[in-house]
């Protein structure tokens, strides 16, 4: 994706430095990661986030491009919500690795939400990119919108909103599913959607997510938000069976499938690798 041009860095600081006296006074999940001793962090400010890296990290050579990733992220995030303002500050921690995500969230995800506390925490190093997209679009969700209906709902809209894995599109590797006959029931998909591979499930949900708002408009996403991934269907007035064919077609003719050696990089490393610029 494009991000908009590097804002300025207002100011760069160690996390034992107070908060700027216009901040807000900082949510106690964040308080908590930014006073854990064993990490030195940096902060860099911008108009709408803080940004916060340990000290030597991956995330520090690379922090001149991180004021912009972030802001990106969030104008992205909001854009594909269809959400005209989103007035807290958002914190972005990065770190280098999944034992890392462990010491501080106690998950060895590569990205943890804390949307109570507008913060998420990414893994973003050499090999991995940061899911800036995806874990903001829970922040912003859960965090402001009422209880979703259901995981696949949760989950499949953040992916349709970070929309790339392994470098593709995402309904690219979906395509690719439906030709190898791996996709699931729409009811499977929806009620045992944490029962599922991952990978299948996260991306077919993204790839339904996608075509229901592209037939109904961004008015659907609350409405899938509101009543869950097994509307589909009704939202769009068909049957489930038209349901299936027709998301099936508009699959396959919007997007082509990925190479065998392709899925197979991506179902050994993840999403989160790079094999190629998104197309």
């Amino acid at each position: 994706m494009r991000f908009p041009p590097q804002l300025p860095v207002l100011w760069l600081f160690l996390a034992a430095c107070s908060a700027a006296p216009d901040d807000p006074a900082p949510d106690p999940q964040v308080e908590r990661i930014l006073a854990d001793d064993r990490y030195a962090w940096v902060t860099l400010e911008t108009e709408n986030t803080r940004v916060h890296f340990p000290a030597g990290s991956f995330a520090e050579e690379q922090a001149s491009s991180l004021p912009g990733r972030a802001e990106g992220a969030r104008e992205a995030v909001l854009r594909r919500l269809a959400l005209s303002e989103y007035d807290d500050l958002l914190h972005l921690f990065y770190v280098d690795s999944r034992d890392d995500m462990a010491n501080l969230t106690g998950s060895s995800a590569t990205g943890y939400s804390y949307y109570n506390d507008h913060a998420a925490v990414l893994v973003f190093n050499e090999g991995w990119r940061g899911f800036e997209l995806h874990e903001l679009t829970h922040t912003v969700t859960l965090g402001t919108w009422s209880a979703p209906a259901g995981p696949a709902v949760v989950e499949g809209l953040a992916t349709w909103v970070d929309g790339v894995c392994g470098g593709y599109r995402n309904g690219r590797i979906a395509r690719t599913f439906l030709d190898e006959g791996s996709m699931l029931p729409l009811e499977v998909l929806a009620e045992e959607f944490r029962q599922q591979n991952d990978l299948i499930a996260y991306l077919q949900a993204a790839s339904m997510i996608e075509f229901v708002v592209d037939r109904g408009g961004p008015e659907t996403i609350h409405r899938l938000w509101n009543q869950g991934l097994r509307a589909s269907p009704d939202l769009l007035g068909m049957s489930s069976e038209a349901f299936h064919l027709e998301f099936q077609d508009w699959l396959a003719l919007k997007h082509a499938p990925v190479s065998d050696t392709v899925l197979q990089a991506i179902r050994a490393g993840g999403c989160g690798i790079t094999l190629a610029p998104a197309g």
